[in-house]
């Protein structure tokens, strides 16, 4: 295992907020890859389309950023519908809030989404420094931004705070800051309805460090305050407790199971499950390499996906972070020229998703 010196353990140190900022944000590992996925994306997203010629900010907020939107702006069930349970308060609460503040709506939403997304690649990268190397963590970040899947990291989704949330809950726990953790893993939590999967990775690592009682209870309580409010909220408003599965479960899906039975069937389920095969390979085959903690991610980020539905697979293997951080080890062991020829296909293949996805309505 890798040990960083003070500067990278992902803390403020001594020389305070400036200092800690520029370890944990460098430019070229962190920061650039997350301009170019933006500088790449936001054409292809919002320019011309046919008979639509001109400029959209609003597809920013394409399929879910829809329901985020009108959650933000107007709460939920304002039309007698439960088709907005299924999507956790957090994101569009504070979205919702900066729009009350005056910020327009697309900036609010994918803004958030853009500077969670940030954190993310950060932390990702003091996880793969800690553990496999400085080669890896300068690779990850660029794995994250430009892989097919991470085009949620970019549109008005929730998926960059449930991302940054379980990756620095990760990081604060390997830490033994026990509250901290707590509270990120809550972010996770209140960010999408698997979000409770930081909590169980967290407390599976305090296992490992030997935690006490008190130091679980501060990993779990934040997360199971959110839980046990936000039933009661559905309870009391809706009669549901559990509206959020509930809902869900009405909508179409495409299971592993139908998938096999007809593969050609659906087109979009073959690219999801090409894209997460691509990424949950290197994990397989260096599997003995990462924390055993890491599984517990991978399997309860993509196991369910397979069950429930796997469009949405592409970027469940971007959530499911050990697999990105698995595709920078493998690249980081070849030749300069192989991992600028990996990254600058899988940066094509995301605009051309992403270009599907406003011109096509494929689902990312």
């Amino acid at each position: 295992m890798v040990t960083l010196d003070e500067h990278d353990t992902g803390r403020p140190q001594r020389n305070g907020f400036i200092s800690w900022t520029r370890t944990t944000f460098p430019f070229v590992p962190v920061v650039l890859p997350w301009i170019v996925a933006r500088v790449l994306l936001v054409p292809v997203l919002t320019l011309y389309t046919p008979n639509v010629n001109v400029f959209l900010p609003g597809r920013l907020l394409a399929m879910d950023g829809g329901w985020f939107r009108a959650i933000a702006i107007n709460g939920y069930d304002r039309n007698g519908g439960t088709a907005e349970y299924p999507f956790f308060p957090l994101f569009p609460a504070i979205g919702g809030f900066l729009m009350k503040l005056g910020v327009p709506t697309t900036l609010a939403l994918a803004g958030l989404a853009w500077v969670a997304a940030l954190f993310a690649m950060a932390g990702a990268r003091i996880l793969a420094q800690r553990h496999l190397g400085a080669g890896t963590a300068a690779l990850t970040p660029w794995v994250i931004a430009l892989a097919p899947g991470a085009l949620t990291l970019v549109l008005g989704y929730s998926d960059s705070f449930y991302l940054a949330g379980l990756i620095w809950a990760v990081v604060l726990v390997e830490d033994r800051r026990w509250w901290l953790a707590g509270l990120l893993a809550a972010v996770a939590t209140a960010s999408r309805p698997n979000g409770a999967i930081a909590v169980v990775a967290v407390v599976v690592i305090a296992v490992g460090l030997r935690a006490t009682i008190r130091q679980f209870a501060a990993l779990v309580l934040p997360s199971v305050a959110f839980i046990a409010g936000w039933m009661f909220f559905l309870w009391r408003t809706q009669g549901d407790p559990l509206l959020f599965w509930t809902a869900k479960s009405q909508w179409i899906e495409t299971t592993l199971v139908e998938f096999l039975s007809d593969p050609l069937h659906q087109r979009l389920a073959l690219v999801h499950l090409g894209l997460l095969v691509i990424y949950l390979a290197p994990y397989l085959i260096r599997f003995r390499r990462f924390p055993p903690a890491w599984a517990v991610v991978v399997a309860l980020g993509v196991l369910p996906a397979l069950v429930l539905g796997v469009v949405g697979t592409a970027r469940y293997a971007i959530l499911a972070f050990p697999l990105p951080i698995a595709a920078a080890d493998v690249l980081a062991d070849q030749p300069r020229w192989v991992r600028v020829v990996a990254l600058t296909a899988s940066a094509i293949a995301l605009m051309i998703f992403a270009r599907l996805v406003v011109a096509k309505s494929w689902v990312p």
